[in-house]
């Protein structure tokens, strides 16, 4: 079994295998050595929905080191007892005024890899299956029936645009 610094590459590894049943022997054999896993997949479909009392999406005053892979300054595994702190209903996090709350989430995703950064954004909001869609083939084996499903995204409609001015035209001209 290999160890991973950071999820994404634990996610990657996984998703190499060719069957659905090799993916799951893989997560299982992960989760054995790194005990954010569970909780980060059942969060991340929606399985657990925790009050993170965040605000959605990533933070847009944050500034995300660009460090190569594996080269982050801390990890999701690393920080995970700062993290779970946001969900723990016990937690003095909830003492927090929402800006200081916001500040501290904003200095985890900043020591991370902008990679985890995103998946950990994914699971604030229950979105991981966004990032990783060929989870959800592997939720029913491990034990997961209630989850968010992803939203199908629509393909938009191309309106038929005139040369000259750029604009969305309603008629089509003959000659």
């Amino acid at each position: 079994m290999r160890k991973f610094r950071q999820q994404n590459e634990g996610f990657d590894w996984i998703f190499e295998a060719l069957t659905v049943e090799e993916q799951v022997t893989r997560l299982k054999q992960w989760k054995t050595t790194n005990q954010a896993l569970v909780p980060i997949v059942r969060m991340g479909v929606g399985a657990d929905k925790p009050n993170w009392n965040l605000p959605e999406g990533m933070p847009d005053n944050i500034k995300l080191d660009m460090a190569p892979e594996g080269l982050g300054a801390t990890s999701i595994m690393m920080e995970w007892r700062r993290i779970s702190q946001f969900v723990d209903p016990n937690s003095n996090m909830n003492n927090l005024v929402a800006w200081k709350r916001e500040m501290n989430w904003a200095q985890i995703l900043e020591g991370i890899h902008p990679s985890e950064a995103a998946i950990l954004t994914h699971v604030k909001d229950g979105t991981l299956l966004e990032l990783y869609p060929k989870l959800e083939k592997l939720l029913a084996a491990i034990g997961i029936t209630d989850y968010t499903k992803p939203k199908k995204k629509r393909a938009s409609k191309k309106k038929a645009v005139s040369k000259k001015t750029d604009r969305p035209t309603n008629q089509v001209f003959s000659k």
